[in-house]
């Protein structure tokens, strides 16, 4: 969590949408569509289009949506991390106008992260969205009770196999917690990632977002990208992406350097935007001349292309 940071007012701060939308599990919600994004509210039955104009104000469509879509824009990268590791600080200072979306129903962000699963966000997004329509808002009791072909054939692209996780955690959630996971926000963190993780077809990733976006615990979770990109900066020691790994690079970087769990986004974003897995664009990368490049050695810069 933040901490005592001063409350920002996204209406009057500079957004970049594209990166906002793209690097947390809070934002898949929002399905693109044509030049911008689409949410389905249930309790309206309603869509909203969100799109940034090319002078970088958000249009909101209705326009009577406008407050509420905002106040979904919680704060900005910019207030994530305030140590002193010079990747992280450069890293936010560059990312500064991405915005952290307000924490989710819990529910609704394990089911999201669970369509997530091997698959990507575009993908995720668009399976959530035929969720809601069909279902008019999902909760965990349409899950635990919802037919299982036809729930496989709504999330087909997504991995039709993954209905049997969604009804069967669902059912677990109503039998063990009478229906909710809310209380996860009270108790330690490693209490709650254990319950997650007790759940059917709940990994070490999935538990950790589900903590991290909706639950409010400062944890980090780990997936191939951190693993290299951590790497590469010298954020952790570990190298490769195995299990093994991953454990190591989760200890290092939320024992060993104390990072806030919303930081890991920063790494996120480097990973997606320039710290690529096989051609890594050090010539434009915000933390060129101080990363170390370490596992980079055989690798080939990309070049720019002249115009």
């Amino acid at each position: 969590m933040r901490g005592d940071v001063p409350v920002m007012d996204a209406d009057t701060m500079s957004i970049d949408l594209r990166s906002t939308m793209d690097i947390q599990i809070t934002a898949l919600e929002w399905m693109p569509f044509e030049d911008g994004y689409l949410k389905y509210y249930p309790d309206e039955d309603r869509d909203v289009y969100l799109k940034q104009c090319p002078d970088g104000a958000l249009e909101v469509s209705p326009e009577r949506y406008r407050g509420r879509v905002m106040a979904e824009f919680d704060y900005p990268l910019s207030e994530v991390y305030g140590g002193d590791n010079e990747i992280l600080l450069r890293s936010k200072e560059f990312y500064k106008n991405c915005w952290v979306l307000k924490l989710q129903d819990p529910y609704i962000s394990l089911i999201i992260t669970i369509l997530t699963q091997n698959k990507t966000a575009d993908s995720a997004r668009r399976t959530f969205y035929r969720l809601q329509h069909r279902y008019k808002g999902i909760d965990v009791h349409k899950m635990a009770s919802a037919d299982k072909h036809e729930l496989e054939e709504l999330i087909r692209t997504s991995g039709p196999y993954k209905a049997d996780f969604i009804i069967r955690c669902s059912q677990e959630i109503i039998d063990r917690y009478n229906g909710s996971i809310e209380w996860m926000r009270s108790v330690p963190s490693r209490e709650a990632r254990e319950a997650l993780l007790g759940l059917y077809g709940v990994g070490p990733k999935t538990a950790d977002c589900v903590l991290l976006f909706s639950l409010g615990h400062s944890v980090v979770p780990v997936d191939t990208h951190i693993c290299r990109v951590s790497e590469r900066t010298g954020l952790s020691m570990a190298t490769g992406d195995t299990e093994a790994a991953k454990r190591k690079v989760k200890e290092d970087l939320e024992q060993r350097r104390r990072i806030p769990g919303m930081a890991h986004l920063l790494i996120i974003n480097l990973g997606r935007d320039f710290c690529k897995a096989v051609l890594p664009l050090h010539h434009c990368c915000p933390v060129e001349g101080i990363c170390p490049k370490r596992g980079t050695g055989i690798r080939k810069e990309k070049k720019l292309t002249e115009e």
